[in-house]
């Protein structure tokens, strides 16, 4: 205000009338806005920065290294709760996740928090048809160890039919084999090409040795129910988990966070984060 009375007040020249009305706009220009907090970001800098990380995808994938000599060993090993028939004769197979199982998926994370905002088919598509998802530590050495011994090496994964080609380039520029379309299970958005679905037909043609995942229904169906349910899931299959199934860690996204809020995808972010303030233990 002292400075506008000045320019009323005094002779000045347009010219510098001008430059001093810049200055005040200038003043008053609204400041870049400080990004909003966000609760995913010690997860996704936990992946993509910790050698906890690392550590953790290693032991998990030598384990199954362990665990797939001992399964073809046994006639009896079998991986799959879908399964229709127990047929030792069966050609062996293992399956395994895709995206934090065997596709890293932090840096799709990492623009999510950069640019403020959330997750969405679309940007996740356009991400995946880059080409650039890198392997998670360990699973190219697991995969290359089932081909020695031959063993079918099957992809069970959400991502939708319409990004087949794009993730069979992903995978195939990491050299993890791909021989044909029935190793990339994709979902075209009905219940038949469910998870559960694809455990049940793959296992009608393989004795499933191993599933490997970051989700709890990557190894059983009925995960869609809150917490104390789902814990009371892993511990009926207690005696699976570090032998038949091999489950990585996962702290960005997944069925374990929706379920703090009872898998109600569009709520409003601060209900969501109400919700799982609910869930503290103190």
């Amino acid at each position: 205000m002292l400075l506008f009375n000045r320019l009323i007040n005094a002779p000045l020249s347009r010219g510098m009338i001008a430059a001093a009305l810049a200055v005040l706009l200038a003043g008053c220009a609204k400041q870049p806005a400080t990004p909003e907090p966000n609760e995913s970001l010690n997860a996704t800098l936990w992946v993509q920065t910790s050698a906890e990380y690392s550590a953790s995808t290693l032991q998990a994938y030598q384990l199954a290294v362990a665990n797939l000599d001992r399964a073809l060993a046994d006639p009896q090993w079998t991986a799959v709760l879908e399964r229709s028939v127990d047929d030792p004769a069966l050609p062996p197979a293992v399956m395994l996740d895709l995206d934090q199982t065997v596709l890293d998926t932090g840096s799709y994370n990492a623009r999510l928090l950069l640019q403020d905002g959330s997750y969405a088919g679309s940007s996740f598509a356009d991400w995946c048809r880059q080409v650039t998802a890198p392997a998670i530590p360990g699973v190219q050495e697991f995969v290359g160890h089932a081909v020695k011994r031959g063993i079918t090496v099957i992809y069970n994964s959400a991502r939708s039919e319409e990004l087949r080609d794009c993730t069979a380039r992903n995978l195939r520029a990491l050299g993890l084999p791909l021989p044909g379309q029935q190793q990339l299970l994709l979902s075209d958005g009905t219940a038949a090409t469910g998870k559960a679905q694809h455990r049940s037909s793959v296992a009608s043609q393989y004795r499933v040795l191993l599933l490997v995942g970051d989700n709890l229904n990557d190894f059983v169906s009925g995960t869609k129910t809150d917490p104390a349910a789902r814990r009371a899931m892993v511990a009926q299959y207690a005696a699976r988990w570090g032998r038949e199934w091999i489950m990585l860690p996962n702290p960005i996204y997944g069925s374990w966070e929706y379920s703090l809020y009872d898998f109600e995808y569009t709520l409003p972010r601060d209900e969501r984060l109400s919700r799982k303030r609910q869930h503290l233990q103190q």
